[in-house]
């Protein structure tokens, strides 16, 4: 997310190899929003794509949160973030089965891969 620009983008890394998986503009919209988004497009990657048990890692409380909790708190409406809600509740067992999510450490790792420097 970046202010100065007036832009929210998301995308993931995978770890082991540095291999950038996806990324996505989505206009201006909250850092939570950005967050959120990103996180069920990496669980939607594993569902579809890897297909395996994988770790995501994630610096966002609030994101995790949301997907933990099936639900945002976001006062925005976002038809986007509607999706991925129902998205994330659809697939509820596959998440179970598949996917661990972790807080990413900054303080401990460094940034995070995934992460802009946009801070």
């Amino acid at each position: 997310h970046s202010e100065k620009n007036r832009l929210t983008q998301y995308q993931a890394v995978d770890l082991a190899t540095g291999e950038l998986l996806f990324r996505k503009d989505i206009g201006y919209q909250t850092v939570n929003i950005g967050e959120y988004l990103g996180l069920a497009e990496a669980i939607r990657y594993v569902i579809f794509v890897a297909k395996k048990p994988t770790v995501i890692y994630c610096d966002s409380k609030t994101a995790i949160a949301w997907v933990r909790d099936r639900y945002t708190s976001s006062k925005k409406f976002n038809k986007d973030v509607f999706k991925a809600e129902m998205f994330i509740l659809a697939c509820k067992t596959e998440i179970e089965k598949l996917i661990t999510i972790k807080h990413w450490s900054s303080a401990k790792w460094g940034e995070n891969p995934a992460d802009f420097g946009n801070k």
